[in-house]
């Protein structure tokens, strides 16, 4: 019996109560403007603001100048929900990228029905964390970002992650005080086959 192939695979995505999920999310055309103070006030205000009606565990986070990843504790299946949220908070707070600004970026007629103007593309990409490995690894390439971009030789230098404000805290371990290109090669490598 052949297989009917006159029909397209559906997107599925599948969420589980209490699961670790990896995001990364990128501005619109991949624009460099996420770390400048006023996104990300915006940014903080609309994540406080989600956390609110659609709680969840921030385990780790940066915010790159065109992209941010992070890695969440979610106990129910209303993730996009959040992102769209989120999304539109930080547009709607920052006039000069709403669909309202008139710029000839912003033209569609989706970007303008889901508010995400001219800040954010469309979609964003989501990984169901399956070990205590994976977690391990996806919170160290957060906190690893800024180095691994150039934009620091030290990931604690990074302004716009976690990492600062967890190590103080306890949540991660000491040693990720040190994360740079040497000391991550020797974690990483100790990760492969």
């Amino acid at each position: 019996m052949a297989l009917r192939h006159d029909f397209p695979m559906r997107r599925v995505r599948r969420y589980y109560e209490g699961g670790y999920y990896f995001f990364t999310v990128v501005t619109y055309k991949r624009q460099k403007f996420l770390t400048e103070p006023d996104v990300i006030q915006a940014l903080r205000h609309a994540i406080a603001e989600t956390m609110k009606t659609h709680p969840f565990e921030i385990e780790a986070w940066v915010v790159m100048p065109d992209h941010m990843h992070c890695v969440w504790i979610v106990d129910d299946d209303k993730i996009p929900l959040r992102w769209s949220k989120i999304k539109a908070l930080t547009t709607k707070a920052l006039s000069r990228f709403s669909h309202e600004s008139g710029s000839d970026l912003i033209n569609c007629s989706s970007r303008k029905r889901r508010k995400y103007g001219k800040l954010w593309q469309h979609s964003y990409w989501e990984h169901t964390i399956r070990n205590e490995t994976e977690h391990e690894l996806y919170m160290l390439y957060c906190c690893y970002n800024p180095v691994k971009h150039g934009y620091v030789e030290n990931a604690l230098d990074w302004p716009y992650s976690t990492l600062k404000r967890y190590l103080a805290s306890g949540k991660y371990p000491e040693e990720w005080a040190h994360i740079d290109v040497s000391w991550l090669d020797d974690v990483f490598g100790s990760h492969e086959r």
